[in-house]
């Protein structure tokens, strides 16, 4: 984060997008598995997503329901099922439960920030003006100093 401002003309604006570390972050299942996951070629994390998702998929959908319970299974079951969505129908969310799962596990490098470090990155590197976006993960936009 500190190198992008570096290619940035001054007054330029940068907007910078991270998931949001909070103190349970590294427990979800995905940050267990995805040392071995993203080792394995993609395309037979893929055909193995696909073929353990007619398991899985009516397996989360129960678990991830139940009003106590579903949070942790949210936690422990590295699936992306989302059962609260109701503008998908079912087909949708069966898509995206593969499509999202793939992205869960394959990524070589995600490293969960918090406002404030990636606040502080940004003002070493000569970007003012942070403000934070409402929308989910950390989204925080700012423009070059003139002066930097």
């Amino acid at each position: 984060m500190r190198t992008l401002p570096r290619i940035l003309r001054p007054g330029a604006r940068i907007a910078i997008t991270t998931y949001e570390r909070k103190p349970w972050t590294k427990l979800y299942a995905k940050y267990l598995l995805r040392p071995l996951t993203k080792r394995v070629d993609k395309q037979r994390l893929l055909s193995g997503i696909k073929g353990t998702m007619p398991l899985l998929f009516p397996l989360t959908n129960a678990l991830f329901r139940l009003p106590l319970a579903g949070r942790f299974f949210m936690l422990a079951i590295p699936v992306a099922n989302y059962v609260h969505e109701r503008t998908l129908t079912p087909q949708q969310r069966y898509n995206w439960a593969i499509l999202d799962t793939f992205d869960m596990l394959s990524p070589q490098f995600d490293q969960p920030r918090k406002q404030q470090e990636i606040e502080e990155a940004l003002s070493t590197a000569g970007v003012a003006e942070l403000k934070r976006l409402p929308n989910p993960g950390v989204n925080i936009i700012g423009a070059k100093s003139e002066s930097a």
